[in-house]
């Protein structure tokens, strides 16, 4: 017998075993009284921020995005899904649910070939509480675009100052929606997290979702006035650089093209047409802007939804949200020639409509987001792996504990799948 026959074998042992006990604990099982010391300067970090991803809308104004009055549309599976499976893990045999606790990972979904195989919660997490995305929003407010741009709402080959005059003289105004959506824009967004002086971290605090230290003499106005101030390197414009603000800008576009607020336009056009279960939530700042940057939250399952739409190419049963092409054209690509990151031998990867091609030469894409967030779509294997987590910090934060590690333990689910 092969080491992928035996890993099969013992995967269907497992599924079959795990099987027969409750997919999750009962909600009023997880501790849900607000932890001591959570505020504006500590929600974001370890260990507190456990709690508080799972709580969003008790740590910031945040308005909903909802999911429609119909029945949701079932998850095939679900009521037979595992809730833990081996994995080989640097060439022992590992647990899933052990590995998690490693990787401070809250919740985890794998959807094979359209059935629900495996979901598994921890910390505070639960089948009805919604989870902070972070930059996974990016990839939902790429989505929207993609629905407005069918409905020949917006033009792609327009400029951002052609929607919306305020940012003109920005570091976006010149720049193609094209562009926008692949960050391939001449802002001079600095996204250095660990810097206090970075744009990343001065809009933080001009949102008021970050306060203490690192915020003193940062006026809090909020991103209708914050993006507009943000100036340009003509440089940087057609090279790909990672700029959370960029999306902020396009969902800014959306609202002007289509006079609608941003929640409620991902309320329309996706989350009540994938079959949401439950209303999701997106923060918003002091003058209301809604952060599409990276300020959604929305519960396990419904994440889940999403990597099915994507790997579906925009298809719900018999609607289509969007252009089937939007999603081939992602997957389709053949690498970044202007590649800012370290790629690991014999991967191509590439940015595409506020997703991230892997370049692993069988097309997956994937939507990530800091403190361990992602959603990754493996059309080759008809398999969607989603991870919400809770990083002590924004790149990891805990030995071993990275985004290279979190491919690692893709790759080894992707694997063990029979």
């Amino acid at each position: 017998m092969s080491s992928r026959t035996r890993t099969a074998s013992s995967l269907l042992t497992t599924l079959s075993c795990a099987a027969m006990f409750a997919v999750s604990a009962p909600a009023s099982s997880v501790e849900d009284e607000r932890p001591e010391g959570l505020n504006g300067a500590t929600w974001q970090f370890g260990p507190l921020n456990r709690w508080a991803y799972t709580h969003m809308s008790e740590v910031l104004p945040s308005k909903p995005i909802r999911h429609g009055s119909d029945s949701p549309r079932p998850l095939l599976g679900l009521d037979s899904a595992a809730r833990d499976m081996t994995v080989d893990w640097n060439g022992m045999p590992r647990q899933l649910g052990a590995l998690m606790d490693d990787q401070y990972i809250d919740g985890l979904l794998v959807i094979k070939d359209g059935r629900v195989v495996l979901e598994r919660y921890a910390g505070t997490l639960t089948p009805e509480r919604t989870h902070l995305l972070w930059s996974v929003s990016k990839t939902i407010t790429g989505l929207t675009a993609a629905s407005v741009a069918a409905d020949g709402l917006i033009d792609l080959d327009k400029t951002v100052a052609d929607y919306v005059p305020a940012l003109t003289d920005s570091g976006w105004g010149p720049d193609r929606l094209r562009d926008v959506l692949d960050m391939r824009d001449g802002s001079e967004w600095n996204e250095d997290y660990a810097a206090a002086d970075s744009t990343v971290r001065r809009q933080d605090c001009s949102d008021g979702l970050l306060t203490g230290p690192d915020c003193e003499g940062v006026a809090v106005i909020g991103n209708y006035l914050f993006l507009p101030a943000v100036g340009r390197m003509p440089g940087r414009q057609g090279s790909f650089v990672y700029k959370s603000g960029t999306t902020d800008v396009m969902a800014w576009v959306l609202e002007a093209a289509t006079g609608k607020r941003f929640a409620d336009l991902v309320s329309e056009r996706i989350w009540k047409r994938i079959g949401a279960e439950q209303d999701a939530g997106i923060t918003v700042d002091t003058g209301g802007f809604t952060l599409a940057s990276g300020g959604m939250h929305a519960t396990l399952r419904d994440v889940g939804r999403v990597g099915q739409l994507i790997l579906h190419r925009g298809t719900v049963g018999e609607e289509q949200l969007f252009a089937p092409a939007w999603v081939d054209d992602i997957i389709s690509r053949d690498g970044s020639r202007s590649w800012p990151y370290q790629a690991a031998a014999g991967f191509k990867p590439y940015y595409r409509s506020f997703m991230w091609g892997v370049g692993d030469g069988r097309g997956s894409i994937q939507a990530r987001g800091v403190h361990g967030q992602l959603i990754h779509v493996a059309p080759e294997t008809n398999t969607v792996i989603v991870m919400l987590s809770s990083w002590p910090d924004a790149e990891g934060g805990a030995p071993q504990v990275n985004e290279s590690t979190q491919q690692q333990l893709v790759r080894a689910i992707e694997t063990a799948l029979p």
